[in-house]
């Protein structure tokens, strides 16, 4: 199973099969685990995940305008990641400090929102 930071580069077709079998096999542990993080407060870590995420979701959009991504065969999808990939490497430290601030309000906010005295869903 690829960790996070190797999962930032492209995949291979095996490796995506492998991937989503292993996302269906994990999914209600995953399940339970994202209940009991979202009952505490967002950590440097959860807010730089966000950025890197939100970082290659940017380059993602550029690379595809077209949005063909989602439908695309196996071999369309690995060339518009290594696009991805090198947008990423030229503009990613860029993004990172502009997307920051406004992530990590976002995350706090929703925190205060799902956490505050006025929420029905913690009554």
């Amino acid at each position: 199973m690829k960790t996070f930071s190797e999962f930032m580069e492209a995949l291979t077709v095996q490796q995506r099969l492998k991937r989503s079998i292993t996302s269906k096999r994990k999914s209600k542990v995953a399940a339970k685990k994202r209940e009991i993080s979202m009952k505490k407060p967002p950590s440097q870590e959860k807010i730089n995940k966000a950025v890197k995420r939100a970082v290659r979701q940017k380059a993602m959009a550029i690379v595809d305008k077209q949005g063909i991504y989602g439908t695309a065969k196996a071999g369309a999808k690995t060339s518009i990641e290594k696009k991805a990939d090198l947008k990423v490497q030229k503009m990613g430290s860029k993004w990172e400090k502009r997307l920051k601030p406004a992530i990590k309000k976002a995350m706090k906010d929703a925190y205060r929102s799902r956490m505050g005295h006025k929420n029905p869903e913690t009554a």
